[in-house]
């Protein structure tokens, strides 16, 4: 993922868009499961759990969840791997994401 902060854009991976049309923004921990099978971030985990999950830990990437004005999702991946809750890799992915969305919420307010 190649995210650059411009004047009145952002550009994620070679796509742009403005400031103005972000509706929302939040960190999500999609399950590894279905990224890139179904819309960005349908299937998230909270807390470290998922209703599948059962007793295994569930895998999942960390990313920010941009939602258009017109109702579309970017997603902004930042676990280049699959992480599990709390460890060393989602900690540090998770610490990332909080870094971009300051950067993000500051221009979108």
């Amino acid at each position: 993922m190649c995210v650059k902060f411009k004047d009145e854009y952002l550009e994620v991976d070679d796509k742009r868009c403005l400031y103005s049309d972000i509706l929302k923004c939040s960190i999500q921990n999609e399950d590894a499961h279905f990224k890139g099978k179904t819309k960005p971030f349908t299937h998230t985990i909270l807390g470290g759990t998922t209703f599948m999950a059962g007793a295994v830990e569930p895998m999942m990437y960390v990313g920010i969840k941009l939602t258009l004005r017109d109702g579309s999702v970017i997603p902004l991946y930042v676990s280049k791997e699959k992480v599990l809750f709390n460890s060393e890799m989602y900690l540090s992915d998770e610490k990332k994401a909080e870094s971009i969305l300051r950067e993000i919420k500051k221009r979108i307010d």
